[in-house]
């Protein structure tokens, strides 16, 4: 909706405390809650190349700085950095170091050094390193990984101070943008002067509807409810996340943007949850502040893929790392240890992806028959890892075990089917006789055969029927 047009802006009013105000110059985002580059890309609207965020970055249980997808459009949509142009974050200062943290664990992923220290084997962060060096975004001019720096200038903002957003240019005037409280900012263009209020005092909700059934939590079954498969840039649908019933365990994977949403119409709660594993930090599979309970949840990760929720959940709060560590019970898991979590045994393994993250093989037993649930985590397709392991991006090691990841004794398969530089393809199995169920996508347009389906948000599947 637009709520206001002076000379030639034009401002447009997302959601509560947020607004995209679009100028010849360029388009400056007000607030930055979860999933709104959905929302700007349902209403047809520019996109931002500026991001002013206010000073509490946290309302009503949802992340206010979620940056990673609008720079991510800015990066790989626009190609802002082809254009010699780099993404801008408006800032209080004592917030800036923190959101470039922030943006370096979930776009670049955390360096080796980084996941020894917090507890990864070093033959694992050696494979990991490897293979999210050679998937980052590298600078044509030094062949060497972009620094979030690079990508980003980050504008220090306190109140009663200015910057400037745009230079004058051409017969344009200069942007300016003007602090003049934690949440109240003002755009002063030429003779025009804005206001613009990001306070929030009600809950956030998305741009599509949240349609569940009643959760089955009996005992005696296992099954899953599919909370969103789909990704950042998917306007229409929820991004990943599952919620599995093992014999009346409840075991949420993946945290997704408006949980609260999806629990309140599954009629569970998160005090119903007993355990969180969290497959890795991209936004997509995470809000940092979802998932948060008193008692704490208990968390299941790797320590690499918890040190940078960590940084996330610093960034957020503008607290320390060892202060974050009170908001999740954490449990370790040990790559290619089983494990059991709520009476179900896992088997966990590092998918190949831009920065560390998850996949398992969970097997349960209901009336003395057992399933066992393949979830393939972020995944990238075999052509993209036959290319990885021509350009020495993968251990040897580990292209065989990802180029092969399947035993056929799954009764369900979930697969990452999201296509492009970092997710999979489905047309890799194909000729595969196993219960398959695509995600991280929408886009599947070709029929399917019988034992294969593009899963859908609010679908509930049997793993063992």
């Amino acid at each position: 909706m637009t709520v206001e047009a002076k000379s030639d802006i034009q401002v447009h009013r997302l959601t509560e405390g947020t607004f995209l105000l679009c100028s010849p110059q360029g388009n400056i985002l007000f607030g930055c809650p979860p999933e709104i580059l959905k929302r700007i890309l349902a209403a047809h609207l520019p996109m931002p190349d500026t991001v002013v965020v206010p000073e509490k970055l946290f309302h009503h249980r949802s992340s206010q700085a979620s940056l990673e997808f609008p720079l991510y459009h800015f990066l790989f949509v626009q190609r802002g950095l082809e254009r010699k142009r780099r993404f801008q974050v408006v800032a209080n200062p004592n917030q800036c170091g923190g959101l470039e943290e922030l943006l370096r664990v979930t776009v670049v992923g955390p360096n080796k050094e980084e996941m020894v220290r917090a507890g990864t084997r070093e033959d694992i962060a050696s494979d990991i390193y490897q293979e999210t060096h050679y998937l980052s975004l590298k600078n044509p001019d030094t062949e060497a990984p972009y620094t979030i720096r690079e990508m980003i200038n980050f504008f220090p903002l306190s109140k009663g101070e200015r910057c400037e957003i745009y230079p004058a240019r051409s017969k344009m005037p200069e942007v300016l943008l003007e602090r003049s409280g934690d949440a109240e900012f003002r755009i002063l263009y030429g003779e025009d002067a804005i206001d613009f209020d990001l306070s929030v005092s009600n809950p956030q909700s998305p741009n599509y509807d949240i349609d569940h059934q009643t959760f089955d939590r009996s005992d005696n079954v296992f099954k899953l409810a599919i909370l969103g498969r789909s990704n950042g840039f998917d306007p229409s649908d929820p991004a990943n996340g599952y919620l599995i019933n093992a014999n009346g365990r409840i075991i949420l994977w993946d945290c997704p943007a408006y949980l609260n949403i999806h629990l309140q119409k599954l009629g569970i709660s998160l005090d119903d949850i007993d355990a969180l594993i969290l497959s890795h930090v991209h936004e997509d599979h995470i809000d940092t502040i979802e998932s948060l309970r008193d008692p704490p949840l208990e968390l299941y990760t790797t320590p690499e893929i918890y040190f940078s929720l960590l940084v996330k959940m610093a960034a957020v709060f503008n607290c320390s790392l060892e202060s974050a560590r009170k908001y999740h019970n954490l449990h370790h898991i040990e790559i290619g240890k089983p494990m059991e979590i709520c009476g179900a045994e896992f088997e966990f393994f590092h998918s190949v992806h831009a920065i560390p993250a998850l996949g398992c093989r969970m097997r349960a037993s209901v009336h003395g028959k057992s399933g066992l649930l393949h979830i393939s985590g972020d995944q990238l397709s075999n052509a993209s890892l036959e290319e990885m392991k021509s350009g020495n991006g993968i251990s040897h090691r580990r292209f065989e075990q990802h180029s092969k990841p399947l035993k056929g004794d799954e009764s369900l398969v979930l697969m990452d089917a999201g296509g492009g530089a970092i997710h999979g393809d489905y047309r890799d199995y194909l000729d595969s006789k196993v219960r398959f169920g695509f995600m991280h996508t929408g886009l599947i347009q070709e029929e399917l055969p019988p034992n294969m389906e593009l899963v859908e948000s609010g679908q509930v599947l049997d793993v063992i029927g």
